[in-house]
C-alpha cells in the first residue's frame, strides 16, 4: 500500500508557517538587538557622564584651593559653590546608577560606589574647616592641604578608572553583540528565499503545471474526460474529479434538452400547420364573405336602380297626390341604396381596403345627410340634434365623412338616454375647420377613455350600423385632419379637425 502524498494544502499551510518562523524570528532578533544595544549605549553613556563629573569635581576643588592660596582678604575666603555643584552632580548620577540597575545585587553593587561621593564631601568638608582656622602658608594649613592632596586625588583616580572600566565593558559588548546580530540577518535573509524556493519547487511549479495542462485539455474536461496528469489525491484533483462529473451531468442534461427541443420543433411544426391551414379556411370564407357582399350589394342595387328610374318618371306625373308617393318612393330607395353603399364600405374597410375620394365637402350637407339617415334612429331614441355649421368647405370623401356622423349620432342615440341633446358646432383653428360633437348624456364610463379608439371595443352590446371610433378616427386622419376626445365638461364631446378645401 503506497503511501498517500500530503495534500496541497497541508504543503502551503507547512510553507506559510515557516515564513512566518522565519518572519517572527528575525522581528525577534531584531527587537532584542535595538533593546540590548540601547542599553548598553546608555551604561556607557552614563559612565561617561561620571567620569566627566569626577573631573569636574576635582579641577572645581583645585580652584578652590589656588583661589585660597593667593587671597588678599583673610577673611573672605573663597566660593564653595561649584565645588558643592559638582558633588551634587555626582550624587545624582550615582543615585541614576543605582536605580537603573536590573537586579537586587547589582543594585546594591553599584550603591557601594555612592560612598565615594560622600568621603569626597567628607574630606572636602575637613578641609574647609582647617583652612578657615589657619591662616595663609601657616604649618596648620599646609599639613590640612597636605593631608587632602594625599586622599582625595586617589579616590577620584581610582573611581575614573572603575567607570572607565565599565564604559569600555559596555561599548566592548556593543562590537561583540554586532556579530551575532549579523549572522542571524544574514541566516534569515539566505533562508527566506531557499523557503520560497522550495515552494515553488515542491508546490507552485507542479501546481501552475497541472493548471496549464488542465487549460490545453478544457475541451475534453467538459466532455468529461479528465486531462492526462490532471488528477492526483489532494485537492486540485478533487477539483478535476468534480469538474468532471459536472461535465457529465451537463453531457446528460444536454442530452435530454436536445430531446426536448426536438419534440418542441415537432409539436411547433404540428401547430404551425394547424395554424396556416385556419390562416387558409379563414382566407377563403373572408374572400367568400367579400363576394357574398359584392353579390348582395349587385343583386339590391339593380332592383333599387329600376325602382329610382321608375319614381322619377312617375314625379312627373301631373297628380300631386301621386307625385308625392313617387317622391316618397324615391327618396326612401335612396336612402337604401346609400345603406347599402354604407355596408360594403364598412366590409371592404375590415379587410384593410380603405378608399377615400378627396374631393369638396360642405360640413352642412354632410351633417344634414348624416341626420336624415339616423332620423328614424334618433326619433326612437329621443334624442334632440342642433347645428351650426356656417363655415367653409372641407376637402374630404363626402360618404365617408357623412358614415362618420351618422357613427357619431347613432352612438348618441344608444348611450346618451332619452332626452338628450347633441349640438354640433363649427369653426376655425389653427388654419383647419373644426366641428366639436357634444351630447349632454352621462359621458363615458370609467376607465374606458384609453380604449375608445380601439377596434372592437363597445360600450353596449347594442347593434348598428354605424362606422366605430376606431374606423372613424381612421377615416379622418386619412383625410387630412384629426379626430379626438375633449375631455371635462358634461357628456361626452369629440373634437373633428378636417382641412380646408384650397382645390379650383
Amino acid at each position: 500500500m503506497t503511501r498517500r502524498p500530503p495534500g496541497l494544502r497541508l504543503r502551503l499551510w507547512l510553507a506559510a508557517a515557516l515564513l512566518v518562523v522565519l518572519a517572527v524570528t528575525a522581528a525577534l532578533i531584531a527587537a532584542w538587538g535595538l533593546s540590548r544595544t540601547q542599553f548598553l549605549a546608555a551604561e556607557a553613556m552614563a559612565a561617561q557622564r561620571r567620569i566627566e563629573a569626577y573631573s569636574a569635581f576635582s579641577a572645581r576643588v583645585n580652584d578652590w584651593m589656588l583661589a585660597w592660596l593667593i587671597r588678599q582678604d583673610p577673611a573672605a575666603p573663597p566660593e564653595t559653590g561649584p565645588v558643592l555643584a559638582a558633588l551634587d552632580m555626582l550624587d545624582r548620577l550615582v543615585a541614576e546608577d543605582v536605580a537603573a540597575a536590573s537586579s537586587a545585587d547589582e543594585a546594591t553593587q553599584r550603591a557601594r560606589q555612592s560612598v565615594t561621593p560622600a568621603r569626597l564631601r567628607g574630606l572636602f568638608g575637613q578641609l574647609q574647616v582647617a583652612l578657615a582656622s589657619a591662616p595663609p602658608g601657616s604649618a596648620p594649613g599646609d599639613a590640612a592641604l597636605a593631608f587632602y592632596a594625599a586622599q582625595a586625588p586617589g579616590i577620584v583616580v581610582q573611581q575614573a578608572e572603575q567607570e572607565t572600566r565599565r564604559r569600555d565593558a559596555a561599548l566592548t559588548a556593543m562590537e561583540r553583540l554586532q556579530r551575532p546580530l549579523m549572522a542571524a540577518a544574514i541566516g534569515i535573509g539566505l533562508a527566506a528565499p531557499l523557503v520560497l524556493l522550495a515552494l515553488y519547487l515542491l508546490v507552485l511549479r507542479p501546481l501552475f503545471a497541472r493548471l496549464a495542462r488542465a487549460g490545453a485539455a478544457a475541451e475534453s474536461l467538459a466532455m468529461g474526460s479528465l486531462p492526462a496528469g490532471a488528477g492526483g489525491h489532494d485537492e486540485l484533483g478533487l477539483m478535476f474529479a468534480r469538474l468532471r462529473q459536472m461535465a457529465m451531468r451537463i453531457d446528460r442534461r444536454r442530452a435530454r434538452l436536445a430531446e426536448d427541443y426536438g419534440r418542441l420543433e415537432g409539436i411547433v411544426a404540428g401547430r404551425t400547420a394547424a395554424l396556416s391551414a385556419a390562416n387558409d379556411r379563414l382566407a377563403r370564407i373572408d374572400a367568400t364573405r367579400r363576394r357574398f357582399f359584392a353579390d348582395v350589394g349587385h343583386e339590391l342595387r339593380t332592383p333599387l336602380t329600376v325602382i329610382m328610374g321608375e319614381a322619377e318618371l312617375g314625379l312627373g306625373q301631373a297628380d300631386p297626390t301621386v307625385r308625392a308617393a313617387f317622391d316618397t318612393i324615391l327618396t326612401r330607395a335612396t336612402r337604401l341604396c346609400r345603406r347599402i353603399e354604407d355596408l360594403l364600405r364598412i366590409a371592404r374597410s375590415e379587410s384593410g381596403q380603405l378608399e377615400l375620394a378627396r374631393g369638396r365637402v360642405s360640413p352642412d350637407r354632410t351633417v344634414g345627410a348624416a341626420l336624415a339617415d339616423l332620423a328614424p334612429v334618433l326619433k326612437r331614441a329621443g334624442i334632440g340634434v342642433t347645428t351650426d355649421l356656417a363655415m367653409p368647405e372641407v376637402a374630404g370623401d363626402a360618404d365617408w365623412l357623412r358614415q362618420v356622423f351618422a357613427g357619431l349620432f347613432e352612438n348618441a342615440a344608444k348611450y346618451a338616454g332619452r332626452g338628450a341633446v347633441v349640438t354640433v358646432t363649427g369653426s376655425i383653428a389653427e388654419g383647419m375647420a373644426r366641428i366639436v360633437v357634444r351630447d349632454t348624456g352621462p359621458g363615458l364610463p370609467p376607465g374606458l377613455e384609453k380604449k375608445l379608439f380601439e377596434r372592437f371595443v363597445r360600450g353596449s352590446d347594442a347593434p348598428g350600423f354605424g362606422v366605430g371610433l376606431a374606423l372613424a378616427r381612421w377615416v379622418v386622419e386619412a383625410s387630412g385632419g384629426r379626430l379626438d376626445l375633449v375631455p371635462g365638461g358634461p357628456g361626452f364631446c369629440l373634437r373633428i379637425d378636417l382641412p380646408l378645401w384650397e382645390g379650383g
